[in-house]
């Protein structure tokens, strides 16, 4: 996989990719890896879904769980394609500022001012 850095073009944003992701939760937060801003790359070709996506904290016990669960999500959102790719990066390192408006509805806080 190509590493691709958060500050990559939103190109690199797959939205089939991302809407396939909803559905993975961080259980420790309860919202979706999307809405928390955890996923840095999605994209995808005919033959590979390749995803790079962060955790809230290194330390986090469930971080294999919610990256299998983000290769299953996948593999059953796209069963023609057959190489499923998740990557676990830590850089740039994850912030709260990355939590999406509708991720900070859920958590009850007002949307971001832009």
């Amino acid at each position: 996989m190509t590493t691709l850095s958060a500050s990559s073009p939103a190109d690199t944003l797959d939205p089939d990719v991302m809407d396939g992701l909803k559905d993975v939760i961080d259980p420790e937060v309860g919202l979706s890896v999307v809405d928390l801003g955890l996923v840095y790359a999605a994209r995808r070709t005919d033959d590979v879904v390749e995803v790079e996506l962060t955790l809230t904290a290194r330390a986090c016990p469930l971080g294999e769980m919610i990256l299998e669960d983000a290769r299953d999500a996948l593999a059953e959102r796209f069963p023609a394609i057959p190489h499923i790719d998740v990557a676990l990066v830590w850089d740039p390192p994850w912030d709260p500022d990355r939590i999406t408006d509708r991720g900070l509805a859920l958590l009850g806080r007002p949307p971001r001012t832009r």
